[in-house]
């Protein structure tokens, strides 16, 4: 039991004094005078008791089967996450897709294809935290067209093809998942018609479920594909949301106030729309070196393309120092980026016959942020261009080469470039939630991959510089957009909100110090202020450290059976 909290509910309500009991994982009793009788009593005088903080976007479904205590997000006061993002999901493909599921994976043995099987596997070993599944529209097109290249290039699939791919969503609905989600902007979804997206968001509809979408594109055709998104809301008839909202690049700063006026006129017309947001000026982050690694190191990459064999940093610098070697990994580098423009130009030509506009490949020199360099501190802040001109180079692939090297390998990027104005704007925005884009973790990151800030201090910056430090918003409003929304869009009826008869999911924290600690240099940062931590009523996190707790569950959606 908590005791003497300032009890912030989640639904916008002013706070309130009380006392919360828990009792068989639930919430028991919110009241001034529960009593005295349980089996341990906290004071927590001066303690805001808020609902456990639901992150709708994330990317756990793969990290957590190696990282099943979810450290990462526990102690950022996370205790249900959305998962199956951007369009790619660990379950529901077909057993042709194994392989290509086993190296996504590869320390561990993947013994199941459906969602079923994937939340028997999570189950039977504990799972810190509690999982809402969302069916990748990539991994299932994947599935019944192919990769790009080998099918998955074409923009129209066959009528076996489209009913395949709703027969394995409409399986995966019937076992619990949430809804559909889409990467427009990654293969092979950034090639499929909105036609195509509008048949499987009604397949999920149908069931109850929900749409989430990494659009179209986020920078030039940010306006666009907001427009698609909203038409497939409405024409499929579901709820959706926009994932991850931003406005990439200075020349597409202060667009966000026009998708927000789009946004908003479609909910005044009954689309029910709404977005989630993480507070950060960078879309990703990376070692410098996955510019000139063929597959940015997740894998071998393109046949005889280069990747330092064994993938370690040592061996990268080292070939980087080699002039014949640095040569050819520069010229594959740039190779590798035409290619792409050139295969992006067929895209654009064979979705342009349809109305629709494709995003423009990410161009490193204007794209990419210098978020961290231990010896070049004035690059930070700056694209790859503005770099090669501050060190006086014409070649940018030269330029990041000896930054990398001055840094010994330990130089950071992020993609992107967002601006605070449009943060805010987004952040306003009465059906935005707070988001995080992460993958949970129970230990450090590591040089050559590592973490976001945002993985780490998304819900801690929010309620530290933007309601205290700032007052964008109040304490209820932010809390709101943490919680009660995020499970209202998820129709988790018995979560995100302090009522008697709710899982007993809470985070108690001081919200006088509530605070991110984590940096583009330091990544692996807990945030201060986040006290205690509770998932389905078992103490998760308190007082600074990560208990053993695994009370987590997969969670089923309402409309399947249970």
């Amino acid at each position: 039991m908590f005791k003497h909290g300032r009890v912030v509910d989640g639904t916008r309500n002013p706070w309130f004094r009380a006392d919360v009991a828990v009792a068989k994982g639930k919430i028991a009793a919110v009241s001034r005078h529960v009593g005295d009788e349980a089996e341990r009593v906290i004071d927590a005088s001066g303690l805001v008791i808020a609902p456990g903080f639901i992150d709708l976007h994330t990317h756990t479904d793969r990290s957590i089967l190696t990282n099943k205590r979810a450290t990462s997000s526990v102690m950022a006061g996370v205790t249900t996450e959305g998962v199956g993002n951007c369009g790619s999901s660990a379950y529901c493909f077909t057993p042709e897709y194994l392989d290509n599921m086993r190296a996504r994976v590869p320390d561990l043995e993947v013994d199941w294809t459906d969602l079923k099987g994937y939340r028997e596997r999570l189950e039977a070993e504990g799972v810190g935290i509690n999982l809402a599944p969302f069916v990748g529209h990539n991994t299932i097109r994947t599935c019944f067209m192919g990769p790009e290249d080998m099918g998955g290039e074409r923009t129209i699939p066959t009528e076996a093809e489209m009913e395949g791919m709703k027969g394995l969503l409409d399986e995966a609905m019937a076992q619990g998942a949430f809804g559909l989600t889409t990467g427009l902007w990654y293969a092979p979804g950034r090639n499929a018609l909105t036609e195509e997206v509008v048949e499987l968001c009604r397949v999920a509809a149908g069931h109850g479920g929900v749409y989430m979408s990494h659009i179209r594109g986020e920078a030039d055709v940010l306006i666009e594909s907001t427009v698609e998104f909203i038409e497939i809301c409405e024409r499929a008839g579901i709820r959706g949301c926009i994932s991850h909202h931003k406005a990439m690049g200075p020349q597409n700063w202060g667009k966000p106030g026009e998708t927000m006026r789009l946004l908003e006129r479609a909910r005044k017309r009954g689309v029910e729309v709404m977005c989630d947001l993480y507070p950060w000026n960078y879309s990703s982050a990376a070692n410098l070196g996955r510019w000139f690694i063929s597959g940015w190191g997740r894998n071998r990459g393109i046949e005889g393309h280069y990747v330092p064999d064994p993938l370690d940093l040592k061996t990268f610098l080292d070939d980087l120092r080699d002039p014949e070697l640095w040569s050819r990994i520069k010229k594959e580098a740039q190779e590798r980026y035409d290619v792409e423009v050139e295969k992006n130009e067929e895209r654009r030509r064979a979705l342009a016959k349809h109305g629709i506009k494709p995003s423009e490949i990410v161009d490193p020199r204007s794209f990419e942020y210098v978020t961290h360099s231990k010896t070049h501190p004035k690059a930070v802040g700056r694209r790859f261009f503005e770099v090669a001109e501050a060190l006086g180079m014409d070649d940018h692939w030269e330029a990041i080469r000896e930054v990398l090297l001055d840094d010994d390998g330990e130089t950071f990027t992020g993609g992107g470039g967002m601006c605070d104005e449009d943060i805010a704007t987004i952040l306003r925005f009465s059906a935005c939630a707070v988001s995080t884009d992460s993958s949970t973790r129970d230990s450090s990151s590591t040089t050559l991959r590592p973490a976001h800030p945002r993985d780490y201090g998304s819900f801690a910056k929010v309620l530290g510089k933007y309601v205290r430090e700032e007052g964008l918003l109040s304490l209820e409003d932010a809390v709101r957009k943490m919680t009660s929304l995020p499970a209202s869009f998820l129709g988790l009826q018995d979560r995100g909100a302090i009522r008697p008869g709710a899982w007993a999911d809470l985070t108690v924290f001081d919200a006088e110090e509530i605070e991110n600690r984590s940096t583009f240099g330091e990544p692996d940062r807990y945030p201060s202020g986040i006290k205690y931590v509770l998932v389905n009523g078992v103490v998760a996190a308190e007082e600074g450290g990560r208990t053993e707790g695994l009370s987590g569950k997969v969670l089923v959606h309402e409309s399947a059976p249970q």
